[in-house]
């Protein structure tokens, strides 16, 4: 089959690797993002101002909604698309493509486990947002413990980013690779 004739369903094929990349995309465009709270100002005015005080409390408790909703949007979908291009590739069975169903699976199951990491994020990130009612103390304990829990967040985030993420990408890859040349 030429790559320039493709098939209807090349796009449901696809569709896991493509969420995936998007998955790990945002999970590497987070590092500058949430790295940047951590750093010391350069601002030479105001050399005690941080932004991982009440600032970053402030980012999390406005981004955690809608950035939860991208992200379980994502996962969701990469998941359901493995495990339905894992059926037809079943469905439309030959050695080859039952052979190459088994990446998608295992895809779905990888991009599925982004979701195991909740508890680990998520405790980190309720912690920053209860921190900036003003509860904790003054903004210099606000800042430090702010900014251990974003270090925390930072680690438990780096996990789930080589461990699933990048997994269920390189398994949707391989799936891909392999279907595309087989029906």
């Amino acid at each position: 089959m030429p790559l320039t004739n493709p098939q209807g369903s090349h796009l449901g094929l696809i569709l896991p690797l493509c969420t995936s990349s998007a998955t790990l995309g945002l999970a590497l465009f987070q590092y500058p993002l949430f790295l940047s709270f951590l750093q010391q100002p350069t601002d030479l005015s105001n050399p005690k101002s941080n932004i991982s005080g009440k600032p970053l409390s402030t980012f999390w408790s406005t981004f955690m909604y809608t950035g939860t909703s991208v992200a379980l949007a994502i996962t969701t979908t990469s998941a359901i698309a493995g495990l339905l291009s894992a059926q037809w590739l079943r469905t439309h069975a030959t050695l080859e493509t039952t052979d190459v169903s088994k990446w998608y699976t295992y895809g779905a199951v990888l991009a599925a486990g982004h979701l195991l990491f909740v508890p680990a994020v998520g405790g980190p990130i309720g912690r920053i947002v209860e921190n900036g009612k003003g509860e904790v103390g003054s903004e210099s304990e606000v800042e430090r413990s702010n900014a251990e829990e974003q270090k925390m967040w930072l680690v438990w985030h780096t996990v789930r980013t080589l461990t699933v993420d990048l997994g269920a990408l390189l398994c949707f890859a391989e799936g891909a690779a392999l279907s595309l040349w087989v029906i």
